[in-house]
């Protein structure tokens, strides 16, 4: 399995608008983070997680030609203000795009955007056909995406629910402040975690660097890696904080899991 990290950001990248790097060194391109995805390549099927505002430049970016279904963790705009960008990929596969998410979310993305996906009204001689195909997961129960199982299991982003996904032995866990039993039950095991970590200081909705270490210390993944880091969060003095098996994620980075 391959994962690649398109976007470790906050929800206003860094450097944040007016070029304000924080803590960050702007010398290091590490520091310089899009807005939340990843792609998960496995089994000859190319997953994304979340469809970020940058997406199109990550994808472009990163060479990706083909992607073959997307989950979507939670309706904030740093996580699905690209999806229009599936009329591309729909055009480029030469079918519908499976997207996955709660019902919840499927229902306010086909309601928001409308055009993207089927309905009762749509017709094969349209001029815009529709590119998405929706299904809905519930939590803790494994699904079929594209042949690859994923296993969905909630997480606490302090103001709403986000998904987490697990896919073999790998798991990704963005934009949480709290996990419960549950979702440490779907961690065990796991050998790679891309996790949460905003910054060194407490936040209300997102892990900030103790909590996070207190969760990888209870799953103990072969490695872990950070991501939603914001401007506050330099990536070599990050880094040098870490324990062995953990350290910050950046924009391009690959991961290999068995």
């Amino acid at each position: 399995m391959k994962v690649t990290i398109l976007g470790c950001g906050p929800s206003q990248g860094v450097p944040v608008i007016g070029n304000r790097w924080g803590n960050c060194d702007p010398d290091n391109m590490k520091n310089r983070r899009s807005r939340p995805s990843i792609l998960v390549e496995t089994g000859g099927k190319s997953i994304l997680v979340d469809t970020s505002p940058d997406i199109r430049s990550q994808l472009l970016d990163n060479d990706i030609k083909v992607v073959d279904a997307v989950l979507f963790t939670h309706l904030h705009y740093d996580h699905i203000g690209g999806i229009g960008e599936l009329r591309t990929l729909s055009f480029l596969a030469r079918r519908r795009i499976d997207i996955f998410g709660t019902a919840a979310t499927v229902d306010t993305l086909k309601s928001n955007w409308s055009y993207l996906f089927p309905s009762d009204a749509s017709d094969d001689d349209d001029l815009y056909q529709p590119v998405a195909e929706p299904h809905i997961f519930d939590y803790d129960t494994p699904f079929d995406a594209q042949g690859v199982e994923i296993l969905p299991f909630k997480m606490d982003h302090g103001i709403c629910d986000t998904a987490g996904f697990r896919v073999g032995n790998f798991a990704y866990s963005t934009d949480v402040v709290e996990l419960d039993d549950d979702a440490f039950a779907q961690l065990r095991g796991i050998d790679t975690w891309i996790v949460d970590c905003l910054r060194e200081e407490p936040h209300p909705t997102h892990a900030h660097f103790d909590r996070t270490l207190a969760w990888i210390d209870r799953v103990q993944p072969r490695q872990a890696v950070f991501t939603h880091m914001n401007f506050q969060t330099d990536y070599e003095v990050t880094k040098a904080m870490c324990p062995i098996g953990v350290e910050p994620g950046y924009d391009g980075m690959i991961l290999e899991i068995a």
